[in-house]
């Protein structure tokens, strides 16, 4: 190895490098001194290792004293130096090496509690293999353009976000969603960079690349999420700053009541705020770094703190504990048949954006079947319970509306050709003066006591039918509310779907509460009483329609953020995958970093405490008391570590 070669590595290995020559100094120093009976050169060598074990320390106590902080750093070369000057060496050389071994075995473990930030920046692929001018060439994945295609081979990373233009396969997407089981993916589906393709060759069009994808701005987010300081972290640090200095008032006291400057040294080592420093922050970048791994994104210290808290949460009902995909499952006729009942009410719902007139649509393009009882499965209660036994692209062509109106959380009002069609909640026909006759009435309370969500049509001022969506509960929802309230969270339902509806719903997932026929400043005024009445309230939601609610709750929870930039930017917890079970996961986490922190400050203080004890009843020296500051240090980063494995 030439001279250049040890410069690189000395500089790249310096403060192990340190740690071992300021260890060597002090062990020859003290064998000069115990065997061989040299007392100078004992000291000799026991000073040279105090200063090449504080040099760096001394460095940093300059430039904080200059900053006018007074810091460890600080306290430690006061004590090293004063420990010299009263002539006792070989305390010095060991409390400045136990110091420099400390602030190593530090800095390494704390590297490991972002083990999960290095997982995930080693999960970007480096190359993809894109087609250009008919050829298939490799090029650096941050090189591809959106709109190229990619080529992802059988075991091999997905270099972008895109979509599948051509192949089938099961991708493993538990890096960017936390899925533990791989998905299947086919043409027209949506894949993410970093995620790995494990059976058939996939092409790929790039929507999104190099930092611009779902997998960059996870790293993006977890990074400045371990950055940002927790309201414990704020406050222990401001502590801090008035408590070493204190300490150094308290040792030149002790020594000017008692004269016994060992012991005045002693307290400016053993005082040191080392171990209530770092055990918030150790805490909270685990916890990070931990739900991140399992798909949960947190925005800071201070929402996963605020989460810990938590002992409500309300729920959003469609796409939340439902799958959000409803479907048209009885078309009732009053003097029309169910075939136009609905083609009315898709005319009607053609323009709208409401997610039900989708289902609405897709129902009337599939085609009612006949009037023929074999033909139209006809239920036994009357109505027309709907199979969807064809495509909607061969159905029948739905006309648009001649004028189309939107009635905020009514419902729709058209007109096609000569007809006025109103289709909605019963408030609507209210407020257009429309009469429900009580066969409608009865039919519409049986639906919605069966859970579905009941839509009248009316056609020039008189009810003709009755289109029923169903929405499947997702197989998750009852457990994952169980879970809360074995965790003593209160469980609420917030929709805007009608009284009897919810009451079915919340009665089948036995949620504790819940709220119908909200409006969506109505849910966020329902989240407001609630934090009025002393809960800390998180609200999960998916829907554009929740964003005030999510906005408004003391933590905001984002359903399925994989993909999306605001939800993944702005959420104060965002799950990447549609996956309910991560809800309890992350607020059960969040009470566990709580705790974590709270046992951290517990072994900080507590040690502190038992050093100060001990030094005023002459049991603790310099020595002695730096190795159990170290001990203390440890100690809290291993206790915040265990959250890497929660």
């Amino acid at each position: 190895m030439n001279t250049v070669n040890v410069e690189r590595f000395l500089r790249k290995h310096r403060q192990p490098a340190v740690v071992v020559a300021s260890g060597l100094l002090f062990a020859v120093g003290w064998v000069v001194g115990y065997f061989h009976d040299l007392p100078r050169a004992s000291a000799a060598l026991m000073i040279l290792a105090a200063a090449v074990g504080g040099y760096d320390v001394a460095k940093k106590a300059y430039y904080t004293l200059r900053s006018r902080t007074v810091g460890i750093s600080t306290l430690v070369t006061l004590a090293a130096i004063g420990a010299i000057v009263i002539g006792e060496y070989w305390e010095a050389a060991a409390v400045v090496f136990l110091f420099a071994l400390g602030n190593y075995l530090e800095a390494r473990t704390m590297g490991k509690t972002r083990s999960a930030l290095e997982e995930l920046l080693e999960m970007t692929p480096d190359t993809a293999l894109v087609r250009r001018d008919g050829e298939t060439v490799e090029v650096p994945a941050r090189a591809v353009e959106e709109g190229e295609t990619v080529v992802v081979k059988p075991g091999a990373k997905v270099p972008v976000d895109g979509e599948v233009v051509d192949g089938e396969s099961a991708i493993d997407q538990a890096p960017v969603t936390g899925e533990s089981a791989p998905v299947h993916k086919a043409t027209g589906d949506e894949v993410y960079a970093g995620t790995i393709n494990q059976e058939g060759a996939l092409e790929v069009v790039a929507t999104g690349t190099g930092r611009d994808t779902t997998l960059e701005r996870i790293i993006r987010r977890v990074e400045e999420a371990q950055e940002a300081q927790a309201p414990t972290e704020t406050i222990i640090e401001r502590f801090a700053a008035y408590y070493t200095p204190a300490i150094v008032v308290l040792a030149a006291g002790a020594y000017a009541v008692t004269g016994d400057a060992v012991m005045a040294l002693t307290l400016l080592v053993i005082g040191c705020p080392g171990a209530l420093v770092i055990g918030p922050p150790v805490s909270i970048v685990s916890a990070i770094g931990s739900a991140a791994r399992s798909g949960v994104l947190m925005k800071g210290g201070e929402h996963l703190e605020t989460a810990g808290k938590i002992d409500l949460v309300a729920f959003d009902k469609t796409g939340t504990l439902t799958r959000g995909e409803p479907t048209v499952t009885h078309v009732d006729g009053f003097g029309l048949d169910e075939v136009s009942v609905l083609r009315y009410a898709a005319i009607a719902e053609k323009k709208s954006e409401h997610h039900l007139a989708d289902a609405i649509l897709e129902a009337a393009r599939e085609g009612v079947p006949g009037d023929t009882d074999a033909d139209t499965g006809l239920a036994a209660d009357g109505g027309t319970a709907l199979e969807h036994p064809s495509s909607a692209a061969d159905g029948p062509t739905i006309p648009d509306p001649d004028e189309f109106d939107v009635v905020a959380g009514k419902g729709v009002v058209a007109r096609h050709g000569d007809r006025r069609i109103v289709v909605g909640n019963r408030a609507l026909l209210d407020d257009r003066g429309i009469e429900v006759p009580d066969p409608v009435r009865n039919r519409v309370r049986d639906r919605e006591e069966d859970g579905e969500t009941a839509v009248h049509v009316a056609l020039d001022g008189e009810v003709v039918g009755v289109v029923s969506l169903g929405d499947e509960l997702r197989p998750a929802a009852a457990e994952v509310v169980r879970a809360l309230q074995d965790a003593g969270v209160r469980t609420v339902m917030l929709t805007g779907d009608n009284e009897r509806t919810a009451r079915s719903v919340a009665e089948r997932l036995e949620i504790d509460d819940y709220r119908a026929e909200l409006l969506p400043e109505e849910k966020q005024a329902a989240i407001q009483s609630f934090r009025e009445d002393g809960h800390v309230v998180a609200m999960v939601g998916d829907g554009i329609n929740d964003a005030p609610s999510l906005a408004t709750a003391d933590v905001g929870i984002a359903m399925g953020a994989a993909g999306t930039d605001t939800a993944i930017e702005t959420a104060d917890m965002a799950l990447m995958a549609d996956d309910l079970e991560r809800i309890p996961y992350a607020v059960t986490l969040s009470k566990a970093t709580r705790w974590n922190i709270g046992e951290n400050v517990a072994i900080a203080v507590g040690t502190v405490v038992l050093l100060l004890s001990g030094v005023f009843a002459g049991y603790v020296h310099m020595a002695s008391g730096m190795l159990v500051h170290i001990g203390s240090v440890l100690l809290v980063i291993l206790n915040g570590m265990r959250l890497l494995r929660y």
